[in-house]
């Protein structure tokens, strides 16, 4: 099992990641899906509430759609 600051450090290397996430197609809108779902799954092992769904993920889409 990992330490939580493990999971800290891969939380922020998937934020890290996902802020520098620029969404041109449906790979990239998948890429992040995923990213923040990971995210997600790690801050309930720690314990930290995670968003569902969430405002980031379809202001992605939204993005996606209109490049």
């Amino acid at each position: 099992m990992l330490s939580r600051r493990s999971i800290e450090t891969l939380i922020d290397f998937a934020e890290n990641k996902l802020s520098q996430i620029i969404p041109f197609d449906c790979d990239d809108v998948r890429e992040i899906k995923l990213l923040q779902s990971c995210v997600d799954g790690l801050k309930i092992d720690i314990g930290e509430t995670a968003p569902v769904g969430g405002r980031r993920a379809a202001r992605i889409e939204n993005q996606a759609t209109t490049h």
